[in-house]
């Protein structure tokens, strides 16, 4: 249950108590950094591993192969794959900014999201194909790139 408090957190607790108001504000700022760090990691995970993404983006990578594929379409693809992107990256920002007092966000996540998206969005509107195949590709390459990112790696238990 949600009430519940284990003898692990009690413990805690006692400890922290124990501590003078130096230690309990070092222990404060590491905790701060912990969870900082565990946000990045989480939230890196959280976008660049998520399989719907994966597969929109290897749906969007199909599309493209054709000489003459439907720029709307694309379009609708390209609009899921950043509503998801935006939605799961908000999902963890909120998460860890009720715990962490001005949490900055991930700012080369965030900032790879709205760059890319705007760059999408321009060539297709602009509605030329070749653009529109290059910045997808160029999306692709730099969405597998920060996958690859310390930070971003999924820990698998074998």
């Amino acid at each position: 249950m949600l009430g519940d408090i284990t003898i692990n957190e009690i413990n805690l607790l006692n400890q922290y108590e124990v501590l003078n108001a130096n230690f309990q504000k070092e222990l404060n700022d590491y905790m701060r950094y912990l969870l900082t760090k565990q946000y990045r990691r989480e939230v890196m995970a959280a976008i660049f591993h998520n399989k719907i993404i994966i597969n929109l983006l290897h749906g969007l990578l199909y599309l493209i192969e054709k000489d003459d594929f439907d720029i709307a379409i694309v379009k609708k693809r390209v609009g899921q794959m950043k509503e998801l992107y935006y939605g799961i990256f908000e999902q963890v920002h909120l998460r860890y900014s009720e715990l962490i007092e001005d949490l900055d966000s991930n700012e080369l996540v965030r900032e790879f999201g709205k760059n890319s998206f705007e760059t999408l969005n321009q060539v297709l509107e602009q509605g030329d194909t070749k653009m529109i195949r290059f910045e997808i590709i160029n999306f692709n390459h730099e969405y597998n790139q920060l996958s690859k990112k310390k930070d971003a790696r999924q820990i698998i238990a074998v």
